[in-house]
């Protein structure tokens, strides 16, 4: 299956369908109904040819299970029509609004966790003192501790609002919010490389851009569609690393600008599958270089470990039932429909990838572990999707996002430890 299904292709033989099965590959049909002796896919794994044995990587199989095998194919080769091997729909990316228990006077989010804890049979521990919660959301907002008065004013506070209201007070405070904020998001766009300037100038940083787009709340949307679409304060990003010398295919500036797009917005990771098909997802090499072409000149040849296949990949988008990209647009319009559809109301995966994001960064775990795999179940769909659908309804505003975390019953209970 790893070789030969979920959009793999090997030899041509596809295991996805009893249809593609029966056809075989490049060496002919791969099983004959009622021959199983005479199947080459019953050679191939009884290893009658050492040089030609599958599979090439893990077990060999056992002569019970080739006699399995055998058996099978002789009586006909039965296979349901429900049955496929197929690639499965991606997870969390058609957008989904979950049903949200009743029960108007807590919000929403403490609704769905306390569903889970019933669900569980888990009490609800008692929320942290105020000391603890104030020096929590200063540190989560603006990166410092309270002064001693601005505390003390805090904990004499008797009105029943008083957290909400702290948090609000933070999060208006535009420039420590950008200042603190600023190390997140260096992080996560690699902001933190200039190149050697051996060639064109070096990598140019967007310090400037990240740090103006923090302080004016830059609707989510448009932050991103400015990086993938960059104008010339903010290209950096997409631009990637020229390194000295003879580099792997899979380090080119277009094929980074194709893993770190991927990676930061959408939660996908296409290392591996930048120099071959994954072994570790489901994503291929076409896949890699089709995201690539976007960002490059056009149309590439794509290279398997270092070696030239012959065949090339066009623009497109890493998830194509969202949409399509005319690979006969000059780049600049390719980019710019590139934009549309990251930012695509059909595109459920991009909001829901930064609210994950916001979510571990002020909780210290996500709701998809890990982060950087958004094609993992969420712990609990519906707080994550109920998370993402009110991004999306409140114009992609973060600062949003991260007041109803912070003021969330989640975020107030004590911490714990984690093995």
């Amino acid at each position: 299956i790893q070789c030969h299904a979920r959009g793999k292709n090997k030899g041509g033989l596809s295991l996805e369908t009893r249809q593609s099965f029966l056809k075989g590959g490049d060496s002919g049909p791969a099983a004959l109904p009622g021959r199983g002796g005479d199947s080459l896919v019953v050679r191939l794994v009884a290893g009658l040819d050492p040089d030609s044995q599958m599979p090439k990587k893990g077990k060999k199989w056992t002569p019970e299970q080739v006699g399995l095998l055998r058996a099978w194919i002789d009586q006909g080769l039965p296979w349901d029509a429900g049955i496929t091997f197929a690639r499965p729909e991606p997870a969390n990316l058609k957008p989904r609004a979950p049903r949200v228990p009743p029960g108007e006077a807590r919000p929403p989010v403490d609704r769905i966790i306390a569903a889970y804890f019933a669900s569980k049979r888990m009490g609800e521990p008692d929320v942290v003192p105020d000391r603890v919660f104030a020096r929590r959301a200063y540190l989560d907002v603006i990166g410092l501790l309270p002064a001693p008065e601005q505390l003390e004013a805090f904990l004499a506070d008797r009105a029943a609002d008083k957290r909400g209201r702290l948090v609000r007070q933070l999060l208006s405070n535009r420039r420590d919010y950008a200042d603190h904020w600023l190390t997140f998001w260096n992080d996560l766009l690699r902001n933190d490389y200039r190149g050697a300037g051996f060639i064109d100038g070096g990598r140019r940083q967007i310090s400037g851009w990240l740090y103006a787009a923090l302080m004016n709340n830059e609707p989510y949307d448009q932050f991103v569609a400015q990086l993938v679409n960059p104008a010339k304060a903010c290209e950096g990003f997409s631009r990637g690393i020229i390194w000295r010398g003879t580099v792997n295919a899979s380090m080119l500036p277009p094929m980074q600008a194709a893993q770190n797009t991927s990676q930061v917005f959408m939660g996908v990771n296409l290392k591996c599958a930048s120099c071959h098909d994954s072994f570790i997802n489901d994503w291929t090499l076409a896949d890699s270089y089709g995201m690539a072409a976007v960002f490059g000149d056009g149309a590439l040849e794509m290279v398997r470990c270092d070696q030239p296949t012959g065949k090339t990949a066009g623009p497109r988008f890493l998830y194509p039932q969202i949409g399509q990209i005319d690979p006969t647009l000059p780049r600049g319009r390719r980019l710019e429909r590139f934009a549309q559809l990251m930012t695509s109301r059909d595109n459920g995966r991009l909001p829901r990838t930064i609210v994950n994001r916001l979510w571990a960064r002020l909780l210290g775990r996500g709701l998809v572990e890990p982060l950087d795999d958004m094609d993992r179940p969420a712990w609990n769909p519906d707080l994550l999707d109920w998370l993402a659908e009110d991004l999306v309804a409140h114009h992609y505003d973060l600062k949003r996002t991260i007041e109803i975390i912070l003021t969330s019953r989640a975020y107030q209970l004590p911490s714990a430890d984690v093995p």
